[in-house]
């Protein structure tokens, strides 16, 4: 039964049915090319399909005919699929070829659509947006639409339109639990936004005392913190920006460990379309137990570009710190750090980056002056209002010179770093985080060896007041 009926439609179907044999006539079969090329040049595929066959007919070797019913029988490829196609491998420039002469054909909004897409991924924002507001006309588009108009209003720093236009793409199926994580983000892209976080910590070991040392050395304690942070962007992202941020911390136990701080930064943000850099300075004062502790100069420069599902970052910083108590002096100096990463985006939201980074310490003694590197690995996941992450390092820090406080031992460390973490965020605004930190020295100076750990729970609240 099935055999004869795909018997049926094989002869029904003139591109696939058997041609019937009839009298040569290499003359009347050369027309028939010519009407056939005729007809397929109107558009006209059935006509041109009949001719070629009876071109075929009469002359079975032509080559001319069997090339034309080939042609009018292989299916059109369609442009707007093969642009679709060519978006989702990531290949914008193709996916535009495609789209080239796509519109005509009843279907021109969702043309518009992809070439948005296609026009906001090569970073041409002013040609994107009146596409994609064509597009989003469509309600059968508009969610997908406002999607994408949302990231440009992101990255133009308008957090207002951005939350507004999240809101609404966030009712289609399948862009609900990205919607809602970018709505959060626009509350932080304004033009001025404000943060505040409070803290409670717990630490094993506040004062870094060494394994086994006697109990008279401060130990655990707690701390209650406060930081208040307002970043003002002129004219949104990229363009220039600047920091000014607060800290307060009071321990419940250990007065003379207060810290009260305070820090302003200047910086610049490019942004591209696969790729940003970030070049900053910023100056940082800290008081502890209401002293003058630490004045910090830093100059920093960071990156990041998106090939594929691969992300490779940069970041350098150069911190020209002193040291305001005396017996603290000799660390004042120059420490430049360098790290260099590569993350892997597999989707689902996980996040795999793995780095090496690198930190020279040189301070105004050789022997606290130090060269630190090592591996580091981190695994995050993101998925509605949950992000979930573990970062683990290991750093190798010979000293440069021998101590004296230690027999003129060359100091040598192991740093064994452990991180985890559990953001919550409840709503566009709030959030809470749980992180759990560890950190490990082993020393060839036993008398060095240490371990901490520290408990911190945290409620956010970040908003774009402009």
């Amino acid at each position: 039964m099935t055999a004869a009926l795909l018997l049926v439609l094989a002869v029904a179907d003139p591109c696939t049915a058997p041609i019937p044999p009839g009298q040569a006539n290499a003359r009347e079969a050369e027309i028939y090319v010519q009407v056939g090329d005729a007809e397929q040049a109107r558009g006209n595929a059935g006509a041109a399909r009949e001719a070629y066959r009876a071109a075929l007919t009469r002359a079975p070797g032509s080559v001319e005919a069997r090339r034309g019913l080939e042609a009018v029988c292989t299916p059109a490829a369609d442009p707007v699929q093969a642009g679709a196609n060519a978006l989702a491998d990531g290949d914008p420039r193709r996916a535009l070829r495609a789209l080239a002469g796509a519109r005509g054909r009843g279907n021109d909004r969702a043309v518009d659509l992809l070439e948005g897409i296609a026009r906001y991924q090569l970073g041409e924002d002013a040609v994107a947006v009146p596409l994609l507001e064509s597009a989003r006309s469509d309600p059968a588009l508009a969610e997908s639409a406002s999607f994408f108009l949302g990231l440009i209003a992101l990255r133009r720093g308008d957090g207002d339109r951005a939350s507004r236009l999240f809101d609404q793409a966030g009712r289609a199926i399948g862009l609900e639990d990205a919607a809602r994580q970018l709505t959060r983000m626009a509350q932080q892209e304004g033009h001025l936004v404000l943060s505040v976080a409070t803290e409670l910590v717990y630490d094993t070991n506040v004062a870094l005392r060494p394994d086994g040392a006697p109990i008279t050395i401060p130990g655990p304690d707690g701390s209650a913190g406060l930081t208040i942070m307002g970043l003002l962007r002129p004219w949104g992202t990229p363009g220039p920006y600047l920091r000014v941020e607060g800290q307060l911390s009071k321990q419940f136990t250990l007065d003379e460990l207060d810290l009260i701080g305070g820090a302003a930064a200047l910086g610049f943000r490019l942004l591209g379309s696969g790729g940003s850099l970030t070049a900053e300075y910023a100056y940082s004062y800290q008081a502890v137990d209401w002293r003058g502790y630490l004045a910090d100069h830093r100059a920093f420069l960071g990156g990041s570009l998106l090939t594929g599902i691969a992300l490779w970052g940069f970041a350098y910083a150069a911190h020209f710190e002193t040291y305001r108590w005396s017996e603290l002096e000799d660390l004042s100096g120059v420490r430049q750090v360098l790290e260099l990463d590569a993350g892997l985006l597999p989707g689902g939201g996980v996040r795999i980056t793995a780095g090496y980074a690198g930190t020279w310490d040189a301070a105004r003694v050789q022997n606290l002056s130090y060269v630190e590197h090592g591996p580091l690995l981190e695994l995050s996941w993101a998925q509605g209002p949950w992000m979930l992450g573990v970062r683990g390092a290991l750093a190798w820090r010979p000293y440069l010179a021998p101590d004296p406080a230690y027999a003129g031992t060359t100091r040598e460390d192991t740093r064994y770093f452990a991180t985890t973490w559990v953001d919550l965020g409840l709503g566009a605004q709030w959030s809470v985080r749980g992180t759990a930190r560890l950190l490990r020295t082993d020393s060839n100076i036993p008398d060095l060896n240490a371990t901490e750990w520290i408990f911190i729970g945290s409620l956010a609240w970040t908003g774009a007041v402009l």
